[in-house]
């Protein structure tokens, strides 16, 4: 038998909120509760992200009123 112990890093950006603009300076995001927007940056996604194993997914979520 063969025993592996490996360390794992995980590196995780999110943001959470309206996305209200994109471009060459990041992802601009709103907060829904007191409007303050916050720019996840291109530059820190290179920094941290590029040369590794990543996951990228984006979600759009809607309330739909019933009648």
């Amino acid at each position: 038998m063969s025993i592996k112990k490996e360390e794992l890093k995980s590196i995780k950006l999110s943001a959470k909120g309206i996305l209200v603009a994109l471009d060459d300076d990041g992802f601009h995001v709103e907060d829904e509760k007191d409007g303050t927007v916050e720019v996840l940056s291109l530059d820190e996604i290179k920094e941290l992200l590029i040369g590794k194993s990543v996951t990228i997914a984006f979600a759009n979520k809607e309330l739909f009123e019933q009648e």
